[in-house]
């Protein structure tokens, strides 16, 4: 038998959940790849 006692994960700051967090982040991230993108296609060559 062990002493640990099972701490539960904190909620998140926002968003609610973790798997919200997770989505905002890639949704973001997608965002700046295709801006980045766009810029590079405008300004390139």
């Amino acid at each position: 038998m062990s002493n640990e006692e099972h701490i539960p994960d904190e909620p998140p700051p926002f968003c609610g959940t973790w798997r919200r967090v997770y989505k905002m982040v890639l949704l973001y991230l997608a965002a700046v790849i295709f801006l980045f993108w766009l810029f590079t296609e405008h300004y390139a060559a």
